[in-house]
């Protein structure tokens, strides 16, 4: 049963990506309808005529961020084999795994929000809740940058005979939570690169999570195929120098 478990958990990776892009794409979020120097009218003209696509895309993305955490859960289960009896490292991952995911699904509702009454509230209004959804979207970047280090600190430390995962992906855990950190200059530039449409802000996050995301999956898949499900090898092997 555990070992069913893990592998349902590990393979809601994919379906959680598959969620959310259906989502943005269907809600035209990605790429982005409305750019940030849109005008308040443009912004609820879209928001009215194009309301119940909208809604309907932001549903599949709240189911597919609130499935963030369970697929981090089969990661954490790994690690936890090796950390031994203080396992503040699967803490640290079990806890922003949760913040990321509640924030990303809160940004959800806010779309949701944005798509609600369009051209029965202020156009002020509709432009503010749809410039919220991209600003929660692209500035989550600390809890999942906490996450993938703290997986890759994890796999470092790993001296083990049979590490969980192999080292390179502890790099590439690195490489993922610094790619994120760029979807913050959401909050100072409105257009380029920089902006919510521009490729440093928008797409490097987005496809550095889904790299990060599909890469663990395998892994993570062929560790429970391999058998590593049940055993606590809390070793001296962690006590080497």
């Amino acid at each position: 049963m555990n070992r069913t478990a893990q592998l349902i958990f590990a393979w809601c990776g994919p379906l959680m990506l598959a969620l959310i892009l259906f989502g943005l794409l269907l809600a035209r979020f990605l790429p982005p309808w409305i750019s940030p120097h849109d005008s308040a009218e443009q912004v609820a003209h879209i928001y009215q005529v194009h309301h119940a696509r909208i809604r309907a895309g932001c549903i599949f993305t709240l189911v597919g961020f609130g499935m963030i955490g369970v697929w981090g859960v089969s990661l954490a289960a790994q690690t936890r084999r090796k950390e031994g009896l203080f396992p503040v490292l699967t803490y640290a991952q079990l806890v922003t795994m949760a913040a990321g995911s509640a924030l990303l699904m809160a940004q959800s509702v806010v779309w949701a929000a944005a798509a609600f009454r369009p051209g029965e509230v202020s156009p002020q209004i509709t432009m503010t809740l749809n410039d919220l959804g991209y600003i929660m979207l692209l500035s989550t970047w600390l809890p999942f940058t906490v996450w993938t280090w703290a997986l890759g600190l994890s796999i470092l430390l790993d001296r083990s005979d049979n590490p969980t995962y192999p080292r390179w992906s502890a790099y590439l855990s690195f490489w993922a939570g610094l790619l994120y950190v760029p979807g913050n200059t959401v909050w100072f530039v409105k257009h380029g690169i920089f902006g919510w449409r521009g490729l440093i802000c928008l797409y490097t996050p987005i496809g550095a999570f889904g790299i990060w995301v599909l890469a663990f999956t395998y892994l993570t898949i062929q560790n429970i195929n391999n058998g590593f499900v049940h055993a606590q090898e809390l070793t001296r092997d962690l006590e080497r120098p």
